[in-house]
């Protein structure tokens, strides 16, 4: 079996960690070799080959990836066969569009983009090349989400009458972050929602037609004498990225790195760890979306970004004319409720990689690239990503005009 030579744009968490990682566990199975890497941060990108080359090093592998200083010498590289766009939301478009122009194959993550003109950019071009851009929403590779959605497919719970997602997650780091920003990344609902809104359009096979939300921001107490940024704080705070001097991580949602280039990077959109009580965040903290389809069909999502760590802290529940799904996504547990109740059952789906980054998504994901790069079609689509972003813009929209009901045609589109 040959190997897919994969050349990495962006050297955070996702590209180093979350993927490029289990890149090197999978590689006796999937053969996926990383034999290019790009950051804006030099040694950010040294940092992740060394880390990279003692991974594939575990299993007997020898890498020596090239240590590209621009992501589009990267992209024209006759050493790589995928092209892994994970670099920030809003240098997508820069990268994906020449990626797919130069005729290999391309791996986006989500969101496909910061605004509704960089994803229809991005769309153009895939149309344009005629070639193929494969997107990261996790749930899509997840087993819990596949069987709610064979579930549904199969009639377990009649005709789909309702969806919603509850979204209480600790993702207070996205006030310490590039989040922060909606310039940079399309706000918290743009980088969390666009998944969810991506599953209400998979489940239903259908496109929405009109949304109305509210947003909220909720001060938070600013304690005397914080610092700028957490790893030069002396306070005990739940918000901590991370530990003092050592810069090592303290908690679930923090990074999983803690290289130095972190700690001396200075450009404020790559600082990870600027102190919550900060100025300049434009996010909401929390809101309520509701989505109506064709048929009457109500799709809901409402989420905070200070939820606490729990197996409830996502949920998703799908009410047909005969019975219910409910997804638990931090257990893997789907319970069915069919034939209006006479049938109940509880579906372990947790899998052996479930205690893996995004519950074992990202292993599964691995098996796709590789069909992908080989020519297969993406599970998940460029169109998909636009779909999702547009979604989110509607949806902001709406909260900037206090819950005014925005259709889905007054969003730009291809």
């Amino acid at each position: 079996m040959d190997d897919i030579r994969v050349g990495i744009i962006g050297l955070g968490t996702r590209g180093t960690h979350a993927l490029a990682r289990n890149m090197a566990e999978t590689y006796p199975e999937h053969r996926l070799r990383v034999t290019a890497l790009h950051d804006r941060n030099p040694d950010r990108t040294r940092e992740a080959a060394q880390d990279l080359a003692a991974q594939y090093a575990a299993i007997g592998v020898t890498i020596d990836p090239t240590l590209h200083t621009d992501g589009h010498a990267l992209i024209a590289d006759p050493d790589v066969d995928l092209v892994m766009v994970v670099s920030i939301t809003d240098t997508h478009r820069e990268y994906a569009v020449p990626a797919l122009e130069s005729g290999k194959r391309v791996y986006c993550d989500k969101p496909l983009a910061h605004t509704v003109e960089d994803a229809v950019a991005i769309v153009e071009a895939e149309r344009r090349s005629d070639n193929r851009l494969i997107m990261g929403f996790t749930r899509r590779y997840e087993q819990a989400w596949r069987t709610a959605a064979d579930l549904l497919a199969d009639g377990a719970i009649g005709r789909l009458q309702l969806l919603q997602v509850r979204d209480m997650i600790p993702y207070h780091r996205y006030l310490t972050g590039w989040w922060r920003r909606r310039e940079w990344s399309g706000g918290a609902l743009n980088d969390k929602g666009s998944h969810l809104f991506d599953v209400f359009n998979w489940l239903t096979g259908e496109r929405a037609l009109r949304v109305s939300a509210v947003g909220g921001r909720r001060a938070l107490d600013e304690p005397a004498g914080h610092a700028d940024r957490c790893h030069r704080c002396e306070l005990t705070c739940p918000y901590r990225r991370r530990e003092f001097a050592t810069g090592a991580p303290v908690a679930e949602d923090v990074f999983t790195h803690a290289g130095a280039s972190w700690l001396a990077e200075t450009d404020e959109r790559y600082v990870d760890d600027t102190c919550v009580y900060a100025p300049g965040t434009d996010l909401w903290h929390g809101g309520s979306v509701q989505f109506t389809y064709p048929d009457g069909l109500v799709a809901s999502y409402v989420y905070t970004i200070f939820g606490q760590e729990a197996d409830d802290e996502e949920t998703l529940e799908l009410v047909g004319s005969e019975g219910r799904i409910v997804l638990t996504r931090a257990t893997g547990e789907v319970r069915l409720i069919a034939e209006h109740g006479a049938r109940r059952e509880v579906l372990d789906r947790r899998g052996p990689h479930f205690t893996d980054s995004h519950f074992g998504a990202d292993k599964a994901l691995m098996g796709d690239l590789r069909t992908f790069a080989l020519g297969g079609a993406p599970p998940v689509s460029a169109d998909d990503g636009l779909e999702a972003t547009r979604m989110v813009v509607a949806a902001h929209a709406s909260m900037e005009a206090d819950g005014r009901t925005v259709e889905m045609k007054e969003i730009p589109d291809v």
